[in-house]
Parts: C-alpha cells; structure tokens; sequence
C-alpha cells in the first residue's frame, strides 16, 4: 500500500495530475482514482448508451432542480444531516435516476365504508415528499374521494399512512383504491387495489 506525506508546501492536492483524479473531503481526506483514458474506437453498447444518455438528462433536469429555492433548500438540507461524505449534486442526481417505490398497499381493513382504513408504506433512496390517494367508484367512473398526505414540509425515506376513509361507496359496485407517491425531484410511482371486482 502506498503512503503520501503531504509537507508544508503541498498543504491540498486535487483535480486531474499525472493521469490521476485527486478529490478533497471536506473532512481533510483525499480521494485518488486513476483517470479513464477515452478510446475513440469504442462503440458503447446498447445498455450503456442508455445510461449515458439517462444520466444526460438527470444533469440536465439537476440544473432545474436546483434554481427552485425550495427544492435545492430541502436537499441541502438533507446533505448536512447525512454528514461530511455527502454531495448535494450526486444526491440530487441519485434521486433523479431512482424513482420511490410503494411498498405496501393493504386494502384489508377496506371495505368501501366510513370510517375503514387504508394503509400505504412508500420509501425513496432520498425522500418521499409527497402522497396522494384516491377513490373511484370503478362501475360508475367517478371519484369517491381524494386526500394527500400533510408531510409538513419533512422529507423522509419511508413514510407510513394510514388513511381513513371518509365517503361510502355504494354497495354492490367496484372500487379501486390508487395510491402515488413522489420524490423531492418530482418522480412518481403509483399503485392501486381493487375491491368487489
């Protein structure tokens, strides 16, 4: 294992030198990786072209993120409470490229009636910032009702909502329960369960 003393005249080091990538922590820590060499030759697959071109657009839309004041104060936020090694542009991109998942919809305690429950589990890498459910009456194609989560301006990466239902569907019709959940960089995921198909 190598080993550099950096004296009095070399106090930081970082940037591109001798074909090396030196990268300064914010803890005092230096990150060294060996610089690719680009082959000009090379053809990229089908799969990498793919993310290439996904990450072109997750630094593109990173730019738009961060000009809202609200949205880059929430992510900057979240930078400092996950301490020095964070970055708040890898963050913003790793979200960008993750969409939340929901993982839980149970509709077991759903039975179309005031006063039954509906719970919904979402989680993001980053943070949920945002539920909404609705339900529709799925014979006659209208809405029931809809509701969103209060997150009260948090962002957390799993959030658990237990809803309760406030109308009553008519009794021999089909009901289905639609759940989305979304991320600080505006990604949405959605789920939904039907009852009495």
């Amino acid at each position: 294992m190598a080993r550099i003393v950096l004296n009095p005249a070399i106090q930081i080091i970082s940037g591109d030198v001798g074909g090396f990538i030196y990268r300064q922590q914010s803890d005092g820590s230096v990150v060294l990786a060996k610089q690719a060499l680009p082959n000009p030759d090379r053809e990229p697959t089908e799969a990498q072209a793919e993310h290439l071109q996904r990450f072109k657009e997750a630094s593109a839309r990173y730019q738009r993120l961060i000009e809202n004041g609200d949205v880059k104060a929430a992510y900057e936020q979240l930078v400092s409470e996950r301490g020095s090694k964070a970055r708040l542009r890898a963050l913003v991109i790793g979200d960008i490229l993750k969409a939340p998942k929901i993982s839980t919809l149970d509709l077991s305690n759903y039975q179309a009636r005031v006063g039954d429950t509906i719970r919904v589990l979402a989680e993001d890498t980053v943070g949920v910032s945002r539920l909404v459910l609705s339900i529709r009456d799925a014979t006659a194609g209208q809405d029931i009702e809809t509701a969103e989560k209060p997150m009260n301006g948090k962002v957390s990466g799993a959030v658990e909502w237990v809803y309760t239902a406030t109308v009553e569907a008519p009794a021999a019709n089909a009901v289905e329960v639609k759940v989305a959940a979304y991320d600080l960089s505006g990604n949405k995921i959605e789920s939904s369960g039907l009852i009495r198909d």
